[in-house]
């Protein structure tokens, strides 16, 4: 008997799980890109400084994340690279659930920053909650079935 993996089941269920998060980081990225200093004030709402460095990491963070959200988008879409792109969704999920806990645990109102701050942002902004930390956690599951798949896949390629 084939086990779940192996089933075109699995299979679409993994390309389900890369499109929504392609289209998801896509979305996440642009208002964004398109103001990184509202995304740096978005961090900054945190309160999360890092030993050593302190608060330096804001501006670089507001510059680089939405560039990398974008560039693992597309390339979940077109499917290159899926076991990377899904560790570094995996990476970035955890980070994520990581401030977020870090701000729940505080009792901070904030909102979580995921859209940045711009007017489009504005309208669909989450503020920090236990909603927002399970979503992200569902995210860092379909990044783990991406993977899996991708793994799956090319076990599968190398036996033929």
């Amino acid at each position: 008997m084939p086990d779940f993996t192996s089933s075109r089941l699995f299979r679409f269920l993994a390309i389900v799980c890369r499109l929504w998060l392609a289209a998801i980081l896509l979305y996440a990225a642009v208002p964004k890109l398109q103001d990184p200093a509202a995304f740096a004030k978005a961090i900054t709402n945190y309160h999360m400084v890092l030993p050593i460095v302190g608060m330096n990491y804001v501006y670089p963070m507001a510059l680089f994340l939405p560039a990398m959200e974008a560039v693992i988008g597309v390339l979940l879409i077109l499917g290159f690279w899926r076991r990377g792109a899904s560790l570094l969704v995996a990476t970035i999920m955890l980070v994520f659930i990581a401030a977020l806990a870090s701000a729940l645990a505080r009792n901070l109102n904030i909102d979580c920053g995921c859209f940045g701050l711009t007017e489009r942002g504005a309208e669909i902004a989450h503020k920090v909650g236990l909603n927002r930390l399970l979503e992200d956690i569902a995210y860092l599951f379909m990044a783990g079935v991406v993977f899996w798949e991708a793994v799956v896949s090319r076990k599968r390629r190398i036996q033929e």
